[in-house]
């Protein structure tokens, strides 16, 4: 199993780097080959990761999202599976470079930054629910970071067309209403997820809380400062999808919007992580009865890193 990983170290960052050159040609040109293989190459990419990470959960007995840099990995997975999602639905691969490239520098940074270290028990992302929670909620933030893109594409496009200034990114992008549409995909994507994963942590919550010695399962609250965040995002996302839906918003402003409040989201989430308390910290396992596994990890340096 070592083996495996340690080769998917190797060959992960390659891949990524081949997916985005292709993205790039076809941001570049209007070759037919790269339109052809970008998309079913970085499929094939996907599927090498997630089998990396389905051996790294085997041999980790958790979920491998417990280190800076098993995190990192992750998240390139996620998005780049979130992209695939919203290309296949509008054709458009005009954009797949920015995204793609993204993924390819995180994992570039996760492979070349890990080494064999003592793994620290982490046995929440040993749980299934927890587990479960913290992936739904990689994939819906990374869907929402998607839109943010897309929004902001849509402005610079916008203050191109308005200043007549004609250049490759006006020759490559989708017209501004296809990136509008795939902005709003992405919250359409990430609304869904992002209350499963609520659902779930919730159920998870209550049952660990069952578990537990009564003193330890105090700080366990729906009215924590992260659950309650994550439901405002949720419900202020949902608002918008029925502004666009109902009430007309569209063109400029509804893309001002969805900048200004995955802005608003990163701000607030920064505060909240960083200055108020949360048993979303999980600094120490509170359960005896809770798995620890033994096994050496081979990414990071140790430090939460997980989704809250």
């Amino acid at each position: 199993m070592n083996l495996v990983l340690s080769v998917a170290d190797v060959l992960l960052p390659l891949l990524y780097l081949v997916a985005w050159s292709l993205y790039l040609w076809v941001f570049r040109s209007d070759n037919p080959l790269p339109k052809r293989l970008a998309s079913r190459f970085a499929l094939a990419v996907a599927v090498v990761h997630l089998t990396a990470v389905i051996a790294g959960a085997l041999a980790l007995g958790r979920l491998p999202m417990g280190t800076p840099l098993e995190f990192v990995s992750t998240l390139a997975l996620a998005i780049v599976v979130t992209y695939l999602a919203i290309e296949r639905r509008f054709r458009a691969k005009g954009t797949g470079f920015f995204p793609v490239g993204v993924a390819f520098f995180l994992q570039f940074v996760a492979s070349a930054f890990s080494f064999q270290i003592p793994d620290t028990p982490r046995p929440y992302l040993a749980d299934p629910g927890f587990a479960g929670h913290a992936v739904l909620a990689l994939l819906a933030y990374t869907a929402l970071t998607l839109s943010f893109v897309y929004a902001l594409l849509y402005l610079v496009l916008a203050r191109q067309l308005g200043r007549k200034s004609f250049g490759l990114l006006f020759r490559r992008l989708p017209s501004l209403e296809t990136l509008e549409r795939m902005s709003v995909a992405g919250v359409e994507l990430g609304v869904p997820l992002l209350f499963a994963s609520l659902a779930l942590g919730h159920m998870w919550m209550y049952s660990l809380a069952d578990r537990l010695d009564p003193t330890l399962a105090a700080p366990l609250s729906p009215w924590d400062p992260k659950v309650l965040v994550s439901w405002i995002v949720l419900l202020g996302y949902l608002g918008g999808l029925i502004g666009h839906r109902f009430l007309g918003w569209r063109g400029k402003r509804m893309n001002l919007l969805a900048v200004a409040a995955f802005l608003a989201v990163v701000l607030t989430m920064g505060v909240v992580r960083h200055f108020v308390p949360s048993f979303h910290d999980f600094q120490e396992p509170p359960a005896a009865e809770a798995p620890t596994p033994a096994v050496e990890s081979r990414l990071g340096t140790g430090g939460g890193g997980g989704v809250a």
